[in-house]
């Protein structure tokens, strides 16, 4: 069974924690984007790299089963471009949704909260030692509903706006996990999810994915 922590919507997402483990590439790409997939014991991301693409950074097609989570770059280059850094910054991604089949599931679907499957800008950082609810960040409320189109979100890097693994925003008694988090990101791009999880995954039957620009200014 995935491991989820359920959360109220406004509150935050679920995160499937796991070792990612390499999976081949969808193609021959040339590009720095990975996709988060889980693997078929729903607890742990097999991470592989997304298609290159010349009209965009980076494609992907979505599984048939709601299992597509992540599609993030972590790569050292991006350091001072989309790592690092980021406190106070507006994030920005663009990206377009076709084919014949874009009803979109999510994992677990139906669930209490009943929200479409979406999709959210999501950072993280990396911390030594045990898990730390306040290293992964989700975007709260931007989200884009998904379906056939092209799409902008947006969100100004300020702890009112994102919420953490366990749903609490950056403020009060976690402004420091999120400063802490935002001036010293790892990795960052969209995240899948429904219902009252911001990342249990998403699926549709013949749907796909370009990103078309990300920029952290």
């Amino acid at each position: 069974m995935r491991i989820r922590h359920i959360v109220a919507i406004v509150a935050g997402p679920a995160l499937a924690l796991g070792v990612a483990v390499a999976v081949p590439a969808q193609a021959a790409p040339a590009t720095t984007w990975h996709v988060g997939v889980y693997n078929p014991s729903g607890r742990a991301l097999s991470q592989g790299a997304a298609a290159g693409t010349a009209d965009g950074l980076a494609s992907l097609r979505f599984t048939t089963t709601p299992d597509t989570a992540l599609l993030v770059t972590r790569q050292g280059s991006q350091k001072g471009n989309l790592l690092g850094d980021i406190t106070g910054a507006t994030v920005s991604a663009t990206f377009t949704i076709t084919g014949s089949g874009t009803v979109f599931t999510y994992y677990g679907e139906r669930d209490a909260c009943g929200a479409a499957a979406s999709a959210r800008l999501f950072f993280q950082t990396s911390t030594p030692g045990n898990f730390a609810e306040t290293d992964y960040w989700w975007s709260n409320p931007s989200s884009i509903p998904l379906a056939a189109g092209t799409f902008t979100i947006t969100a100004t890097v300020a702890g009112g706006g994102w919420s953490d693994y366990n749903g609490h925003f950056g403020t009060d008694a976690y402004a420091s996990g999120f400063a802490a988090a935002a001036a010293h990101v790892t990795a960052i791009g969209l995240s899948f999810g429904g219902g009252c999880f911001f990342e249990n995954g998403v699926g549709a039957p013949d749907a796909s994915l370009t990103l078309t620009a990300f920029t952290v200014t």
